[in-house]
């Protein structure tokens, strides 16, 4: 193996702020090794030193104040562990069953649809291992004894709770896992944010990279919203019983079960207005001066958790004719029309994203000083 190839990889893993100087350096110590009377070896040897030994949380390598970089990681290790249990409880409450007889899928659609939830599946699993590793990296750049301690003891629960969904025989040690990862989750952020007071980076936005965010946000919710509520009330019972048209299938709830259309419709008429009036609201707010706060990011964030929130709640608003089809036809209170289906992938990837989101906030950089590589 190179030397620099090896040089390239020590470097990597020094803070972000301070990598290139490292590989810089050490680069040039490399090249003038036999000058010096040194072997190249020696310059890689004390480059592993440097790496073994470095506090990568000094100001100095990371241009962040102290106690930052357990901060930044843990921050991201949680949200990404949070997008993979939603992701995760997501595909385990709505998987496992066989759709109504009566449903007929396109199949193609049908094969669409399970490798969406295969993928999503692996993205869940490969998040949770993410998760751990930011987690360790958190409990290595710790100062504090309890921090590493917390932190190790959720890196380990996190990668239990991987193994348990990988090889069902293991599935046993999920409580134990779970317990594991929450617990050392919750003591270790109560460590690493305690130990050095925490400056708050006021951050803004101008108007015109806000206004375009509000607009699509607004779009994207009342689109949905749309399409959620003539699902519910039209293409989902059409797909549950195929063989009526919509005014048979409500006659014979009527007749059968009771069933009022307009106590439905108000239903779903509150759901969409509450989640509008939501986006609107959002929308509205970071275009005032007062919204500056409201970067993309932080835009993106409350979008996507109104998307997510609103197909989970739709579930409510379609309770009473989900449960008056299933009196009526004998068929399950599920939603199970094509874009019903859609939707219920669509929500949490929306969550998993805003998660996501809030663990990457920009990091206050101040400028690293230079430090000697060897």
């Amino acid at each position: 193996m190179s030397v620099d190839l090896l040089l390239r990889a020590f470097a990597r893993t020094m803070p972000a702020a301070s990598r290139d100087r490292y590989l810089e350096q050490w680069r040039a110590d490399a090249a003038g090794a036999e000058d010096a009377g040194l072997r190249r070896g020696d310059v890689v040897r004390g480059a592993l030193a440097v790496v073994a030994t470095a506090d990568r949380d000094a100001p100095r390598l990371t241009g962040e104040p102290r106690g930052a970089a357990p901060r930044r990681l843990s921050r991201r290790g949680v949200s990404v562990a949070l997008a993979a249990a939603v992701l995760a409880a997501a595909l385990w409450v709505t998987g496992g069953r066989d759709l109504d007889s009566a449903v007929r899928l396109d199949p193609g659609f049908a094969a669409g649809i399970d490798a969406a939830r295969v993928a999503l599946e692996a993205l869940a699993g490969c998040g949770i291992a993410l998760a751990a590793a930011y987690v360790i990296g958190a409990a290595v750049v710790s100062r504090r004894a309890i921090a590493r301690i917390a932190f190790g003891s959720a890196a380990l629960g996190l990668l239990m709770l991987m193994v348990a969904t990988i090889w069902s025989d293991a599935a046993a040690v999920s409580p134990l896992a779970l317990g594991l990862a929450v617990g050392g989750i919750a003591v270790g952020l109560a460590a690493a944010w305690r130990s050095t007071a925490l400056a708050l980076v006021p951050r803004s936005a101008p108007v015109r990279e806000r206004w375009p965010l509000a607009v699509l946000g607004v779009t994207a919710v009342a689109s949905l919203i749309a399409l959620g509520a003539v699902d519910t009330l039209v293409w989902n019972p059409r797909a549950k019983v195929p063989g009526l048209t919509i005014g048979e299938i409500y006659d014979e709830m009527i007749a059968a079960d009771g069933f009022s259309p307009a106590f439905a419709a108000a239903h779903v008429a509150a759901w969409a207005a509450i989640w509008l009036l939501a986006s609107l609201f959002v929308a509205v707010f970071a275009l005032s001066p007062a919204g500056a706060w409201l970067t993309p990011r932080r835009l993106g964030i409350l979008f996507l958790t109104i998307v997510g929130a609103a197909l989970f709640f739709r579930l409510f608003a379609g309770f009473s004719i989900g449960m008056s089809l299933a009196d009526t036809f004998w068929t399950s209170g599920a939603d199970e029309s094509p874009l019903s289906l859609v939707f219920q992938l669509v929500g949490p990837s929306a969550v998993a994203v805003a998660a996501i989101l809030f663990g990457w906030a920009p990091a206050a950089r101040e400028q690293a000083e230079p430090v000697p590589a060897t």
